[in-house]
């Protein structure tokens, strides 16, 4: 029978009494429940969330890449934020890349070593947790769900599934070194199966237990090194052991009567704050 629903969706509105979390992947999702009802916060279960999705659909994000936070402290209003994204190694000048032949019309390959930056996601968790955090719960603890994931394993999902193949060619090309940790006999994982990432595990159990020093120095740091360094990069233990989040004072407009908020550049945040105020001036059901 056809209800008289006042918004239009087949989906009721998830209402709850003490918190709810929200991520693409339900098993994520669950790791920041239960984040929660250990007495942690939404910054704890951020995190907690951040690293079960690096785990549970690797072909969208992981501890290599980069992270921005934005936190409301309900408490005393206050919006803050944390810049986790890396830089470009210090050697790698316009002087190297010029000399390598690649100019603004020909960049390096998609796939090139040098596109990579030093990783500040990792320093953006451990920031995250440290600043904004409960303070009830030790980063160890809000990566406990992640790390359980990675070493028991978790049954592939069927649009995670999808992607992965997608991305198999390259995981192929990429060889053993780089890809095969996440092939299954040389191929992408099908739904349903269950896959584990012991390598990855142990990646963020010695963050849990050492904070920023367990990935940007060490053993985690040295094979970044070595493995950027056999395929052509500059990047050094120095990068990584400079490397460090930046607090922001994030930026924000209004649209519609409601206040939005995003981090400044160098993220794209900006860009998402000038196009609603472009959309101010029109209505949007002319465009549905």
């Amino acid at each position: 029978m056809d209800a008289d629903l006042t918004f239009s969706s087949r989906r009721s509105p998830v209402v709850c009494l003490h918190g709810c979390v929200a991520s693409s992947q339900s098993l994520a999702s669950t790791v920041g429940l239960d984040v929660l009802k250990l007495g942690g916060n939404a910054a704890d279960a951020a995190v907690a969330i951040a690293a079960a999705l690096a785990v549970t659909e690797p072909f969208s994000t992981g501890p290599g890449g980069d992270a921005f936070c934005l936190f409301y402290n309900g408490k005393t209003g206050e919006i803050s934020g944390i810049n986790g994204s890396g830089r470009s190694p210090k050697a790698q000048t316009l002087d190297l890349m010029e000399g390598r032949g690649y100019t603004a019309d020909a960049p390096p390959s998609l796939f090139d070593v040098l596109n990579v930056t030093v990783p500040g996601a990792p320093a953006c968790w451990c920031d995250t947790v440290h600043l904004f955090g409960s303070g009830k719960l030790s980063l160890q603890g809000v990566l406990g769900g992640a790390v359980e994931l990675a070493e028991v394993g978790f049954p592939v999902a069927e649009v995670t599934a999808h992607h992965w193949a997608k991305g198999v060619a390259a995981l192929r090309d990429a060889g053993k070194e780089l890809g095969g940790d996440l092939l299954l006999d040389n191929r992408a994982p099908k739904c349903g199966q269950v896959f584990r990432n012991p390598a990855l595990a142990q990646t963020l159990k010695e963050l849990g237990e050492r904070g920023k020093a367990g990935f940007y120095q060490g053993r985690v740091a040295q094979a970044i090194v070595d493995v950027i360094g056999r395929h052509g990069g500059v990047m050094t233990l120095d990068d990584l052991s400079g490397h460090d989040s930046e607090v922001i004072t994030p930026i924000s407009t209004e649209y519609k009567g409601v206040h939005l908020w995003e981090p400044p550049p160098n993220s794209q945040g900006l860009a998402a704050l000038l196009l609603l105020n472009i959309l101010e001036n029109f209505s949007v059901k002319v465009f549905l």
